[in-house]
């Protein structure tokens, strides 16, 4: 597993907002979830609250505006989320967020990445049909397993910057353990969860 965490953010406590990055059905929401009820911080997963903020699926943006129109209506939500004046979150992102309009440089000033590199062939076990229905790219492309690699392929050079990287074993317990060993932290206006 990548371990490099810049001083800066081990100096803070870990106190910024972590973010999980990776490709649709790499468990960010799963996991973001777990790690938000573990180190007791407020969880938010982009795409819903992009849906909140439009009230619109990502589906119905994707096909009525397009592409290029999610993206910037997906880095407007992502820096209000960044700006956040509250504690610190547990960021699950869409797979494509770090590609787009600078976002992952955002989100590595905000905080630990971590960028959950799960085989394509568990991604593309982990996506039913219904599951690819409901994901706009995917469900485009006529196929999970094909085009999650040609996909991994351009999007491993934005998802590489992440300072955190797990591959299959992106369990809770083994990811805990990577940021404490990379100095992540609680921070100490939060009571530890219990």
């Amino acid at each position: 597993m990548k371990q490099l965490l810049p001083d800066s953010i081990i100096s803070r406590g870990g106190s910024g907002h972590l973010s999980l990055v990776g490709l649709p059905g790499a468990g960010k929401t799963t996991l973001g979830r777990q790690l938000a009820a573990h180190f007791n911080r407020p969880f938010l997963d982009l795409d819903v609250a992009i849906e909140a903020r439009t009230g619109r699926s990502v589906r119905a943006i994707f096909a009525e505006d397009g592409e290029a129109s999610f993206r910037a209506v997906e880095a407007t939500v992502l820096r209000d989320a960044l700006a956040h004046a509250g504690p610190p979150l547990v960021l699950a992102t869409g797979g494509g967020t770090p590609c787009f309009h600078n976002n992952m440089t955002l989100l590595n000033q905000a905080g630990p990445t971590l960028w959950l590199d799960v085989p394509i062939d568990v991604l593309a076990a982990r996506l039913p049909p219904e599951e690819v229905a409901k994901r706009p790219l995917l469900a485009a492309a006529g196929g999970p397993e094909a085009w999650l690699r040609e996909t991994l392929a351009a999007r491993s050079q934005f998802y590489a910057q992440a300072r955190l990287r797990c591959g299959a074993s992106c369990t809770l317990p083994a990811v805990v353990a990577q940021l404490a060993g990379a100095g992540f932290a609680l921070p100490a206006t939060l009571p530890p969860a219990s």
